[in-house]
């Protein structure tokens, strides 16, 4: 370990601030100042919240390794949001929507808008409504003004309440009043340790904060030039300088890269250097030159992936395009196709991590077991049964020696609902061993899904009967043996998480956090995508730096122009993308200059004819 890593994991009996440049080994610290506390007395006991499942994974993993047995029991690594439903589960009344619950919701609050004509001149879509909700851009094509977003929250809010439902805000603003109020105590333990604290929200932090104003050590660790979720509350260096006034924390500075080249290094600096609102960090690099930054602007969009495939061809190691949005990467997915370059998508490559994935899971568990009642309801939230009947259902099947006498003794309104219809059909047929009747009854099922759902849901349909099809046809056994197996591997692989650096990885800059390649191609630096002018310039920025900071030896940045562009330009060697100061009227591509790292990063103008 390195001097300042040591002097950070040692920091073990105050308060302290760990800011940890890209690649500088933040995670090895942290686990390191796990050690160094439970070691420190038997009477402590530390708890590690992170954001995703995958960190949280990662680093059970890591401290298994790290840590003897008799210390394990001592540590407890969780999400923000798991916490959260843990500390309100009593608390809470109504049901937790999420997952196929949570699409199936969203579905009735577009129509809901629908049918009630409340925004009659504009076409309301599914992904629309999770833009609105989640806080991110949207097409200004489309017509939402502030007023039509601000509708479209408050219709979520009263159908929420109207159907005794909350989601995970709910969970974290209950969490936040609650242990405020002492209803909810503080948390079993003597050290909160807090990674990507960077992403903390103004409520999540309140509610570390009032842990560390309840006596227990707190430290957190981030970066606040790699804070790329503004868009769902994120406050970076908000918090940062909350934290450091309030609790008046040891700072440590992680600045040594141990990722990327120099020359990468220097790149990335003189992009992130341009935010005001930031810690100065000196960030350096732990690697020898010999790195690579390369910048092109193309003629044609076309010739962005002809130069990536003449660099792949020529440079060895692994290979990453990333690109704003997953339309550009479908693209990019073709091309690669076309000339048989093998790759995977990230965050978007497995089927079984979409809503159709979460659905079969809940499909499968629900026919390998009947009084699962728990799965049944999202099932059935998902093949949109009338929503008065799905807990009247629920709440029956609990009661029921089975589900037989259930049938049978309730209410005639029954019969013909999706329930009666699903259950006569599929479930009667646990017995079935004979192949045919079993590929005619998988047929029957997709159709019945795809029925109950909208027209307009392609991605679903299609998810959903890839997953059944490729799931059950091809596997021998009777029909509850097949849901078994495919059961089993649908949840082993919707807990992968690990990519597949052998081919190509597709991936957004937001996919790519966390990750590393020896070769990165960033694409589509250009106005209106790379930077997005609906998203502050500062975050546009910090977006940028982390797709950078992902490559550890050859960067390629690529851009490209139209042809009206280049015909307006004066001198062809003003075409200056990644010059702060350039300036043309009209600019050619307007704030894209207040975004990049000055012109002696461009090493290439290359135009390329389609």
């Amino acid at each position: 370990m390195t001097l300042e890593q040591e002097s950070a994991a040692n920091d073990v009996n105050n308060h302290s601030l760990i800011l940890a440049t890209a690649g500088s080994g933040k995670t090895k610290t942290l686990i390191e100042k796990v050690k160094n506390v439970l070691k420190k007395s038997y009477d402590r006991k530390v708890i590690l919240v992170t954001f995703t499942n995958a960190a949280v994974n990662e680093m059970q993993e890591r401290l298994e390794i790290a840590l003897p047995q008799s210390s394990i029991n001592r540590v407890s690594v969780t999400t923000f949001h798991r916490q959260f439903l843990n500390q309100t589960k009593k608390l809470m009344q109504g049901k937790l929507l999420i997952g196929a619950t949570y699409f199936n919701f969203i579905e009735r609050l577009k129509n809901y808008i629908e049918n009630e004509h409340l925004l009659p001149e504009l076409k309301v879509t599914f992904s629309d409504i999770t833009s609105i909700l989640n806080d991110q851009p949207l097409d200004e094509k489309k017509g939402f003004d502030k007023d039509a977003v601000k509708l479209v929250k408050e219709c979520y809010q009263e159908l929420k309440k109207k159907n005794h439902l909350y989601d995970l805000d709910d969970a974290t603003r209950r969490a936040v009043e609650g242990t405020l109020s002492g209803e909810i105590p503080l948390l079993n333990c003597t050290d909160l340790m807090i990674d990507e604290f960077q992403d903390t929200d103004l409520l999540q932090y309140e509610w570390i904060a009032l842990q560390g104003r309840g006596g227990i050590n707190l430290t957190p660790v981030g970066d606040d030039d790699q804070s790329i979720y503004s868009w769902r509350g994120a406050r970076s260096y908000e918090t940062m300088l909350k934290f450091k006034d309030e609790f008046k924390p040891n700072i440590h500075m992680l600045a040594k890269c141990f990722r990327c080249r120099p020359e990468i290094i220097d790149a990335s600096k003189n992009l992130i250097e341009f935010n005001k609102d930031r810690i100065p960090k000196g960030m350096v690099s732990g690697k020898e030159i010999g790195g690579t930054v390369k910048t092109y602007i193309h003629k044609f969009k076309k010739s962005m992936l002809l130069t990536f495939l003449e660099n792949y061809n020529k440079y060895d190691g692994e290979w990453a395009i990333l690109s704003r949005t997953n339309v550009a990467l479908d693209s990019i997915e073709e091309f690669l196709i076309e000339h048989e370059v093998a790759y995977s998508r990230n965050n978007q490559t497995s089927i079984f991590k979409t809503s159709a994935g979460d659905f079969v899971i809940k499909l499968c568990s629900y026919l390998l077991n009947k009084f699962a009642h728990y799965h049944l309801s999202e099932v059935l939230g998902y093949l949109k049964e009338d929503e008065n009947l799905i807990p009247l259902i629920s709440e029956s099947i609990k009661s029921n020696s089975d589900i037989e006498s259930y049938l049978n003794n309730y209410d005639q309104s029954i019969n013909g609902t999706v329930f009666e219809m699903f259950y006569s059909n599929y479930y009667l047929f646990e017995n079935t061993h004979d192949s045919k009747e079993i590929s005619t009854r998988i047929d029957l099922l997709i159709d019945f899904i795809i029925e109950r759902r909208s027209k307009g849901d392609k991605l679903n349909k299609c998810a959903v009967e890839t997953l059944l099809l490729e799931g059950l046809k091809i596997k021998t056994g009777s029909w509850f043996e097949r849901i078994k197996l495919y059961s089993d591997k649908i949840k082993e692989q919707n807990s992968k998480s690990e990519i597949d650096k052998s081919v190509v990885t597709l991936t957004t800059y937001h996919g790519s956090k966390g990750l590393e390649w020896t070769n990165v191609a960033i694409f589509d630096v250009i106005h209106e995508t790379m930077p997005n002018m609906q998203s502050p310039i500062d975050e546009e920025r910090r977006l940028l730096f982390v797709g950078m900071t992902r490559a550890e030896q050859r960067l390629f940045i690529h851009s490209y122009l139209n042809k009206a562009d280049i015909d307006d330009l004066k001198d062809v060697g003003e075409l200056a993308l990644f010059k702060k100061d350039y300036e043309y009227n009209p600019p050619i591509t307007s704030d894209i200059n207040d975004v990049c790292f000055p012109s002696e990063f461009i090493e290439e103008i290359y135009y390329t004819n389609d």
